[in-house]
């Protein structure tokens, strides 16, 4: 399929486990398959990302061991991510190893895996993740700044869990908590996010939402008959034999809970994003290429025509890119209302279906 890449079969699911399944970001399918295929010993390691210990705010890429160290890596992390820090464990340490990234930290694998025969042979399963965009640093410090916590005190975070589609929890050194809904509510805070707002200028070059070089791919479940789920369930795209015989073993265990879906529930639970990476893709490399600025040359499976429309989508998303990176803009940004901020995304959303 041109918008999801190659697929061998698709379903819904979440882990059987139901305090794994509550406690992660959408279903939980990703941290019970791991620690499946630990105690399987069909790996000896996964590389996943947790936040670090002595910023709370910054992530860090690390290979994890045991079951506790997978579910510390549990939930979303709304921020750039470097994976490749790994690398030189994997090369070092004999094993087998799994890893867990986005789209563009799969392709980045995958072609250090093409140089290098031993990180080719050791690496053995790769868990990608349905991704239109991140969030850079800059995004997360002023959403802090927003809720009113400063960025030294941030004890933990999470950006997502307690439930799905789940909160953004921050805990304080001093005991504090602040909580508020990743969407659903006119308070909840990913419309800041999803309106493009704090964007990193490469993500909107990247053709790729679907995690095409990934074994198995995992997303939230956005589909009606499922809105009212209170713990999660996961979108997976099966893509290799290698993949389709991992969560038929875990199927089969009884450690996942699946059910078939063709590609068409894929595409719906994916709609507004797939429209941004695939069919918007030509015309905001043409608007880019009018910017001045340089993008990938890429030989894609996309149409190349470009629509008023597709154009009107593609300007509001660098409109809002380079309208918060402007100090002024920001000042307004800081001191407008959440339910200002869900109306603007829902311009966005209105122009992706006509």
């Amino acid at each position: 399929d041109v918008d999801v890449g190659y697929a061998l079969s698709c379903h819904v699911g979440y882990a059987s486990d139901s305090g794994i399944r509550e406690s992660s970001t959408s279903g939980g399918v990703i941290s019970q398959l791991l620690i499946f295929a630990l105690e399987r010993k069909l790996i000896d390691g996964a590389v996943v990302t947790r936040m670090r210990k002595d910023n709370a705010l910054i992530p860090e890429a690390f290979i994890a061991r045991s079951k506790e160290e997978i579910l510390e890596a549990a939930n979303s992390k709304y921020c750039p991510v470097a994976t490749n820090v790994c690398i030189n464990e994997i090369l070092k340490t004999q094993g087998r190893y799994a890893v867990v990234g986005l789209p563009c930290h799969l392709e980045g694998m995958r072609k250090a895996e093409a140089l290098s025969p031993v990180l080719k042979q050791r690496v053995v399963l790769h868990l990608g993740l349905l991704c239109s965009h991140t969030v850079d640093f800059a995004g997360i410090y002023f959403l802090m700044k927003k809720i009113g916590v400063k960025n030294g005190d941030v004890q933990k975070i999470a950006y997502r869990g307690n439930g799905w589609p789940g909160f953004l929890s921050v805990e304080t050194k001093d005991g504090s908590h602040v909580k508020m809904p990743l969407v659903g509510s006119w308070h909840a805070y990913w419309p800041l996010f999803s309106s493009f707002f704090f964007t990193p200028m490469r993500c909107t070059m990247c053709p790729d939402q679907a995690a095409e070089f990934a074994d198995l791919s995992f997303g939230d479940a956005w589909l009606p008959e499922l809105k009212r789920e209170k713990i999660g369930t996961s979108i997976i795209i099966s893509r290799t034999s290698g993949g389709q015989n991992l969560i038929d073993l875990a199927q089969q265990s009884g450690v996942l809970v699946l059910v078939p879906a063709g590609l068409e529930k894929v595409m719906q639970s994916q709609f507004v994003n797939m429209v941004f990476k695939k069919q918007d893709l030509p015309s905001r490399l043409t608007l880019l290429h009018l910017m001045g600025k340089k993008s990938p040359n890429y030989v894609p499976r996309l149409s190349s025509s470009v629509r008023l429309v597709s154009v009107l989508r593609s300007f509001y998303v660098y409109f809002s890119i380079k309208a918060s990176s402007n100090k002024q803009f920001q000042s307004f940004l800081l001191h407008a209302p959440f339910p200002l901020i869900r109306l603007y995304y829902g311009l966005y959303k209105s122009l992706c279906v006509i």
